[in-house]
Formats: structure tokens, sequence, C-alpha cells
């Protein structure tokens, strides 16, 4: 038999050993703040053509691995803003500091650099734009790690200079660099579009879900102007249904009160083609200056005076290696008066959408609010046949589209000639079919518009 001691010492251990396994998982290390729990699912491969684009159309590929996407909605650590002091709050808060930044290697920086926010029923990302899902660690890491060479997926087809879009990389770069109070001060200059356009961020979220008809953008024949690029291909009429059109308001300076509920207007068909801003095409002064000269454009059919490229290049932030697209949403919003037919600027992530989404996106914009996108593409000859070459990521102007044909409307404002002798005379008007267009964007590792 047990003595009465050894009895008691057994219970004792095995207590202690019950409780083991809660001690080790309480010292178990945390997760950094701003990366959200772990995806539960694989992580994804982009999804570069939609799967209802028609079987009369060429398949076209984007070449880059990474999306700016989750396969599973993740909630973001902290809870939904409801008023400007809580975004200003959060942003503060989550913002690492000096020491921090320093000492974080390259996915740390980018998950801190890149997180997202709820901002009432919209989720927003910091560089990314607004998400309907959001990044998982993974995705975010393979945003900024180094692309890989794009002139070797096609034969024939060489690499060349890059024309002035701010990779992930470089953002998230520049973002890290910054001391924490004026890396604050940045985030908060964003964040305030952000607030300020989460009605319109909403619109587009339930836009994409009401989208079930089949895609309608065709390759077309060439432009009603010398600058067609499009071979000509067997095209259909695509249905049109009628686009419900919120009321605008300009944006709001400062902090804001909470967007009261509106009315929606009677549906409105757009018109069956539609152009703005012809005349005011421009071509950039330099290699990297993509950001400046699509500023130009858009800022001089504005107000009808033409700044230099210059002046925009420092009101941008734009260095050589580029320009970010939060920064031309923001000055689109501050300096030029398109908010006031558009709405509020937003950056807008695409990669959830198909091309029919996005060719009703530009049809809304253009033909009824008559205000300009910034495009956000990969500057490809797979997409943009008048090239000569492959370039990098790049800004364009969307000033139209024509329904019958399928065609987005474009200024291009890289001349290729003039920083190549070999290259082509590439700048001016050209007419891109939806489809291509729509597939460069998502070539781009940002996969986003400014609208």
């Amino acid at each position: 038999m047990l003595t009465a001691a050894r009895g008691a010492t057994l219970i004792l251990l095995g207590a202690l050993l019950a409780q083991a396994p809660l001690t080790a998982q309480a010292y178990q290390p945390r997760e950094p703040e701003y990366s959200g729990p772990p995806s539960t699912t694989a992580s994804p491969t982009p999804t570069a053509t939609p799967t209802s684009m028609p079987t009369s159309l060429p398949t076209v590929e984007p070449t880059t691995t990474p999306t700016a996407t989750a396969t599973a909605s993740q909630p973001v650590d902290e809870p939904a803003a409801r008023s400007w002091s809580e975004v200003v709050k959060q942003v503060t808060e989550t913002s690492p500091g000096d020491l921090q930044v320093r000492s974080a290697d390259k996915t740390e920086q980018a998950e801190s650099m890149l997180r997202c926010f709820k901002l009432d029923t919209e989720n927003y990302c910091l560089g990314l734009g607004f998400v309907d899902k959001l990044p998982t660690g993974a995705q975010l890491q393979s945003l900024v790690s180094p692309p890989t060479l794009r002139a070797a997926d096609e034969a024939g087809v060489e690499q060349d200079i890059p024309t002035g879009d701010l990779t992930p990389a470089d953002f998230v770069a520049q973002r890290a660099a910054m001391p924490k109070s004026t890396r604050v001060t940045a985030e908060l200059d964003e964040m305030q579009a952000a607030w300020n356009g989460r009605e319109k961020a909403r619109e587009l979220r339930e836009l994409v879900a009401s989208q079930t008809l089949p895609v309608n953008p065709q390759a077309t024949t060439e432009e009603p102007t010398p600058a067609a690029t499009a071979t000509p291909t067997a095209t259909t009429t695509p249905t049109v249904t009628p686009t419900v059109v919120p009321t605008r308001t300009a944006p709001t300076v400062g902090p804001s009160k909470p967007v009261p509920p509106q009315t929606p207007a009677a549906p409105v068909k757009t018109p069956a083609s539609a152009y703005i801003m012809k005349g005011f095409q421009t071509s950039q002064e330099k290699g990297y200056w993509c950001g400046p000269a699509t500023f130009q454009s858009i800022d001089w059919a504005d107000d009808n005076q033409k700044d230099t490229q210059a002046s925009w290049a420092k009101d941008l932030g734009s260095t050589t290696g580029g320009t970010a697209i939060s920064a031309m949403v923001q000055q689109t919003n501050v300096k030029t008066a398109w908010p006031k037919s558009a709405g509020t600027y937003v950056v807008q992530n695409v990669s959830d959408w198909n091309a029919q989404t996005f060719f009703t996106v530009h049809q809304k914009h253009l033909g009824v609010y008559k205000a300009p996108v910034i495009e956000h593409v990969q500057l490809l000859k797979r997409y943009f046949p008048y090239l000569a070459f492959n370039h990098s990521g790049h800004y364009q102007v969307g000033r139209g589209y024509d329904k019958a044909n399928g065609t987005i409307a474009i200024f291009e404002v890289f001349n290729e000639r003039r920083f190549n002798s070999r290259g082509n005379v590439t700048d001016g008007p050209r007419n891109i079919p939806a489809s291509a267009l729509f597939n460069a964007t998502l070539a781009n590792s940002f996969q986003n518009i400014g609208l």
C-alpha cells in the first residue's frame, strides 16, 4: 500500500503535469498586430482572365504571380471605424515605431506599411486601396518580392526602361524610411480620401456583386482616330443594363461627419459612346514621369491651365522610382474639380472584378459623371500592340469608351521613341479592347485603379 506522504506527492505531480500544456501555450509568441489571423486556405493563383469571357475573344493572361486579395476574407484587428476621429486613432496607434521598422524584415515591413482598416462596411489597405477581401501574409510577401523578368515570357520582346509607377516594394521602402511622425501624416492623408470615398467604394462593391451578365467587351475595329491599335475581330452588340446613379457630393476636407443615407436616383442609361478631354493629351518628359504626365493631362482638362510636369512631380512626391497611385488620387481630390461630378476619388482594387464590371464602371464614370479614370497598368506589348518593347507599371488617362466595339479610350502618355531610338511613336489617343485593358491592370502587382 502507498504511504500517505507518497500518495500526496503523486497527486501533486499529476496536477503539475496537467497544467504544463497551458503554461507552454501561454508563452507562445504572438502574431504581429498588423497581420491579422492566418488564412486557412491555400494561397490563390491569380485569376488573370475572367471566367465569363466570351469564346470569340482570345484569352489574354497577365504574367504576374501576386494578387492583392485573399481567397477568404480576414477580419481586421481593429473594430470598424465609425468616425474620422476613430480612423485617426487606429492609424496612429498601429503605425510602428522607428526602431521596430528598422529591425523588421521585408515581410514584416510589408504587413505594417500595407495594413488594413475597416471604414464603416468597407475594407481599405494602405497602398492597395479598397479591397473586397483582405490580403494574406503570403500575398503581401509576394507583392514586395523581386519581380520576374517579364520579357522572358515573350519570345523576341525585349524588356525596356521603367515608365514611372511605384512598385509595391518601393512603396513599402519609402514609407518605412520615413520617421514615424512623417509616415503617420502620409498615412492619414491617404486615409482621408478613403474615408470620404467609402460610399463610392460601397457602391462599387455592390455593383460587382450584381454583375451576372455575360462579359460584353470585345476586341474591336480601329478607333475613329489615327491612333488605333487593336486588330479587328468579329464583334457582337453588348447587352446593356441601366445603371443606378447615386447622388454625388464633393469630398470633405478635414474631419468629416458620418454620411447620411442617400436616396438612389432613377436608373440612367449610359450613352452608346462617350469621349472627354479631347485635345488635352500630354507626353511624359522623363522616363519615370508617367504619373506627372497623366496628372498634367487630367488637371489641364479640368481648369484649362497646363501646369508643368515638374511642378506636378513635386506635388505628387514622384522620385526616380515612380509615383504612388494614392498620391495621384489625393491630388485629384485636392487640386481638381472632377470630384464635384464623380464624387471623391478613391484607390480601388479590381482583382475580384471581371471584364464586364471593369467596362461597366468605365461607362458610368466616363459617360455619366464625365470624369477621367486613372488607369494603372503593366505596359506590356501583349496588351498594347503599338509598343516595340515591354515596360514596367504605368499610368494612363481613361477618357472614353465605345459600347458597340467594347473599347476604352485612353491617352497614352509614354512615347517609346523619345527614350529609345528603336522604339515606336506611341503617345496620344488610343482605343484599347476593354478586356485587354482589364488584364493589363491585373498584370500590375497593385491591381488597382483611381476613380
